[in-house]
């Protein structure tokens, strides 16, 4: 069975980006321990897939990285995909569970904005929420 035009497309936007990529010298940025799961995926909200020989999940975050609609990515071992590691772009971060063979992680942006959120005092409509719900003198 031959390839759709999309995996075509897919594997041509790959041989011609990842080296590109890689001649800018363009790496993810240094992940926080939280961003990535080894062992783990997340499905839906796929916009993007790639194959490609040499894909790892440091070039999957990168291209994560330089992509503006991208929030979370997957990468899987060629095994899993049959052909060469695979590379998904998500456009949202759904919550990841249990996958052999596989990495995911966060967006750059988005996980900066969730610490940026947990580093934030509580709001004073936030307060009697949290003073309802915890035990002791606060």
């Amino acid at each position: 069975m031959s390839p759709s035009r999309a995996q075509r497309r897919s594997r041509l936007w790959g041989r011609l980006a990842l080296p590109a990529l890689l001649a800018l010298g363009l790496t993810a940025p240094a992940a926080l321990a939280d961003d990535i799961l080894e062992g783990h995926a997340r499905r839906g909200a796929v916009y993007q897939r790639l194959t490609m020989e040499d894909l790892t999940p440091q070039t999957c975050a990168a291209l994560c990285a330089g992509d503006g609609q991208c929030q979370s990515w997957v990468w899987t071992r060629a095994e899993l995909t049959g052909t060469d590691p695979g590379c998904d772009l998500l456009s949202a971060a759904p919550t990841p569970y249990r996958a052999p063979g596989q990495v995911t992680g966060l967006a750059r942006s988005l996980s900066e904005r969730i610490d940026a959120a947990a580093e934030r005092p509580p709001s004073a409509r936030e307060l009697p929420a949290l003073r309802a719900t915890l035990r002791g003198p606060y």
